[in-house]
């Protein structure tokens, strides 16, 4: 597939059932009489009110290069000759006035700089209801699956990078019969026929969809990788996929699954956790501790665990996390309809996942109670069985508020102390050590969320977050007290990383990076201008409030507890890493397990036998799966879903440029962007170490550019990363294990 664009659309032309938009070339070498004859011709023919026009390089979107996104594109033009002529007179000076970014992709690219002039296409507008592009498989390497960016309108809001849109995975292997969307199932059977007739499984397909009619407005191969995924490979996938489906609608029948639902496991392990990372969050959170609490609490779990794998991926029960909330003296008849109740709306609406405790659980006796028991249709005498189990666990928590407040601050000095003593003890004693503080960080995280719920219930026109400024003293103050007092010579580095160097940026890996590793990036980067600014606390009617009293004083309890289990966890990680350095295996080798494989290992001499099955394509799986209605051989995720470009770390100050035109020192940075608009293309040769944007998606020009040029990005971050980034000095981008860690 050596032509460009419009030889492309020629071919795709010729395709039985595909439809292209007319179309005319006006080619290199033709006068301007020969144009206007050309662009009469079409007008006659096509009676549509508007045309787009595109470029046509010479070398654009051939095998070797795609040029995306430096070429103009004219959008909605009026079809007057006129206005065409000023339109493609725009287009073809674009690549001249882009001079500079385009000699520097052609030398990257290892290409021969053939002419700056273009040829331009002019082609009949769609004024799609639907437009995107899909991809043959993920940009980075053949994965088995196509990738679907659709959005409602014309699609330049994707590819331009203006809007993430929705991401679609189909595997490849999938009768287009089985796909229930009637625009993807055309979308995909298009995509089959034109892979057929350019003998290729490695294009980028531009579509739109306009009254239920399927467009392809254009076509090109795949530039940032050479390598296709073979037919077997293709049918093992599927294979595996079926199964994975079969498994699921077996185990989880009736519940929902998901990686940020009350325990939260993707915040804690990330989203591709080691078997041994997931073996010890078990033991330490989800398979007994986190239960066991809410049992003495007044709560009367399952206690069936919370943690549910899936191809090597931990997500929440949504059921054993809502009944771990069950008070007691509720039945499972009763409580069985209210589960339903929140099931149905996490179907609804799969971001709640997140905010299962605030938003969809009743928590206390109150009008989101009373919602619950109305769509559980629960009778009279059931919702009084109901309203008494729940004022038990108000009055109880009382109670138990009073009694955790007095008893923890020594609890905290009597952990931190033992912790400092266990230097010589065994690995399981260490982990042991650990498992209580992790008891009592969820003790107090709990009377934390549950106060919090109340003072919101009591209070709905409130806004807590704004009440509690100035109110709480978190470790986070400290240590920046301790960086002033260093600066001034008053504590040393020494001490302020024996203090501090158990934290860690991103999850709670065993192997995962800590302070410690980095010193000068986590703790000293920002020394000389680090400054202590407590937020003025804020006077108001609530302060003295049991409930408000209780959200401070357990909020500072639960940052204390991660603080203190953290320092624990470090020991143990830092004791294992020794001692797996002295038997000669490998931390790779060991993460392949589980805690009792490893410790057997260990302490018995007994083999470590880990399984490697990662030649396989993996199975793509979403942030939440639904028993009964998720198909695993259909993916859709969120707008929200980010493409992180290279398995590269980059550690840099955050550069923000907020617009076009803004005149900044990008050199060494990690730029922050609005948008993946192309018109940024010329910080891929300005010195940027790293660029993430608040939105575009995997079809966005920003997003294969950075493939192409192995620049380490992230597209499309979404808003709540984005305003934390905006406001940070430095940050670490991580794209191999996909996350943003704002340092300071």
């Amino acid at each position: 597939m050596k032509r460009g664009k419009a030889e492309n659309l020629g071919t795709l032309s010729t395709i039985q059932g595909i439809n292209v938009p007319p179309f005319v070339v006006l080619r290199l070498g033709m006068s301007e009489d020969e144009q206007t004859k050309v662009i009469c011709n079409f007008l006659k023919k096509n009676c549509g009110k508007t045309v787009a026009v595109r470029s046509s390089a010479t070398q654009e979107d051939s095998d070797s290069a795609s040029f995306a996104g430096m070429y103009a594109t004219k959008l909605r033009v009026p079809a007057t000759i006129q206005n065409i002529r000023i339109a493609v007179e725009k287009v073809r000076s674009s690549g001249t006035q882009k001079k500079e970014v385009v000699t520097h992709y052609i030398e990257h690219r290892g290409l021969e700089f053939i002419d700056s002039e273009i040829s331009v296409i002019v082609q009949e507008m769609i004024e799609a209801d639907v437009s995107g592009v899909i991809f043959s498989h993920d940009l980075v390497k053949p994965d088995g699956y196509y990738a679907v960016s659709v959005s409602s309108g014309i699609g330049e809001t994707i590819v331009g990078g203006i809007a993430n849109g929705k991401l679609v995975r189909v595997v490849r292997g999938v009768k287009p019969g089985n796909i229930k969307d009637v625009w993807l199932r055309k979308l995909i059977v298009a995509m089959k026929a034109i892979e057929r007739r350019f003998r290729s499984s490695s294009l980028d397909v531009e579509f739109a969809i306009h009254n239920e009619v399927l467009y392809i407005l254009q076509c090109r191969p795949i530039t940032t990788t050479q390598a296709e995924m073979n037919q077997a490979s293709e049918a093992q996938l599927l294979k595996r996929i079926k199964s994975v489906n079969t498994s699921v609608a077996s185990r989880f029948c009736g519940d929902v699954i998901g990686d940020m639902i009350d325990i939260n496991p993707v915040e804690l392990l990330g989203t591709a956790p080691t078997p041994l990372d997931i073996s010890i969050f078990r033991y330490l959170f989800a398979d007994r501790i986190v239960e066991r609490v809410r049992r003495d609490m007044g709560y009367d779990p399952l206690d069936i665990g919370l943690l549910r794998v899936v191809e090597g991926k931990p997500y929440a029960s949504m059921r054993a996390t809502a009944f771990s909330f069950r008070p007691l003296g509720i039945s499972n008849r009763i409580y069985e309809r209210m589960v339903r109740v929140y099931r149905d709306a996490l179907v609804k609406n799969q971001a709640l996942q997140s905010r299962v405790e605030f938003d969809l659980y009743a928590m206390s006796c109150g009008e989101k109670l009373e919602r619950v028991m109305q769509e559980a249709q629960l009778n009279d005498d059931e919702k009084s069985i109901v309203r008494e189990a729940f004022l038990r666990i108000d009055t109880g928590f009382l109670q138990v508020s009073k009694t955790q407040a007095e008893t923890f601050d020594a609890f905290a000095t009597d952990y931190e102390k033992h912790t400092r003593s266990m230097g010589d003890a065994s690995l399981g004693d260490i982990l042991e050590h650990v498992a209580n503080g992790t008891e009592m960080f969820v003790r107090v995280a709990r009377l934390a969320f549950y106060w919090k719920n109340r003072f919101e219930e009591l209070h709905p026109q409130e806004n807590l977050n704004s009440l509690i400024g100035g109110h709480i003293r978190s470790v986070n103050g400290q240590l920046y007290s301790d960086l002033v007092a260093c600066r001034n010579g008053m504590i040393s580095r020494r001490e302020i990383i024996e203090r501090y160097g158990h934290l860690r940026p991103g999850q709670f890996s065993v192997f995962g990076e800590s302070y410690a590793d980095d010193p000068n990036t986590y703790l000293f980067s920002r020394m000389r201008q680090v400054e202590v600014a407590q937020a003025k606390k804020r006077t108001h009617a609530f302060e003295g409030t049991v409930e408000f009293k209780h959200v401070i004083t357990f909020m500072q309890a639960r940052e204390h507890m991660k603080f203190l289990f953290s320092q624990s966890l470090h020991l143990f990680a830092t004791k294992l890493k020794h001692q797996l350095a002295q038997r000669g295996i490998s931390e790779y080798s060991a993460s392949r397990v589980n805690w009792n494989e490893l410790s057997s290992c260990l302490h018995n001499s007994i083999p470590l036998r880990c399984s490697c099955v990662e030649d396989e394509p993996p199975v793509l799986l979403p942030d939440v799966i639904v028993s009964g209605l998720t198909d695993l051989r259909v993916i859709t995720f969120s707008e929200a879903m980010p493409s992180y470009i290279t398995n590269s770390i980059v550690k840099a100050r955050v550069c923000v440029l907020d617009q076009l035109g803004v005149k900044a020192d990008v050199r060494g940075a990690l730029v922050l962007l609005p948008n993946a608009d192309p018109g940024y293309d010329f910080l891929f040769h300005s010195g940027t170490v790293g660029i993430i944007t608040k939105v575009g998606g995997p079809a966005s020009h920003m997003c294969i550019r950075a493939i192409e040029l192995q620049m380490p990005a992230c597209i499309g971050c979404g808003e709540s990363v984005y305003q934390k980034l905006a406001a940070a000095h430095s940050a670490v981008l991580d794209c191999g294990t996909q996350q943003i860690i704002v340092i300071d």
